[in-house]
């Protein structure tokens, strides 16, 4: 993990930025993102089945992890402009606003 103070528009610096703040606080916002993506998930039965057909419990939690942060980054990219990290936060910012999406303790 390295999460240091930039500003981006890429979605793959976003897909770094969702697993390294996955161990962190989710905002509302992406709390309420998480839970719609995992009911998606519960209703895809390819996810499913490709899910149960993994023996391995390390392998699960990749994958569901991968599969999530794939689908909220795309959501975000078309939510927001820009993300910035500041002071252990991730940001979504749009024009001249700034959502908070997660933070950490790194303390």
């Amino acid at each position: 993990m390295f999460i240091k103070n930039q500003t981006f528009k890429d979605e793959e610096t976003l897909l770094e930025m969702l697993f390294d703040f996955g161990l962190g606080q989710a905002s509302a916002l992406l709390q309420g993102m998480i839970a719609e993506i995992d009911k998606e998930l519960e209703r895809n039965t390819t996810y499913i089945a490709y899910y149960a057909s993994l023996q391995d419990s390390d392998d699960r939690a990749e994958l569901y992890t991968e599969e999530r942060d794939l689908r909220l980054a795309e959501r975000l990219m078309d939510m927001f402009d820009s993300f910035m990290v500041q002071n252990a936060s991730l940001y979504g910012m749009k024009m001249d606003e700034q959502k908070l999406l997660y933070t950490m303790d790194l303390h």
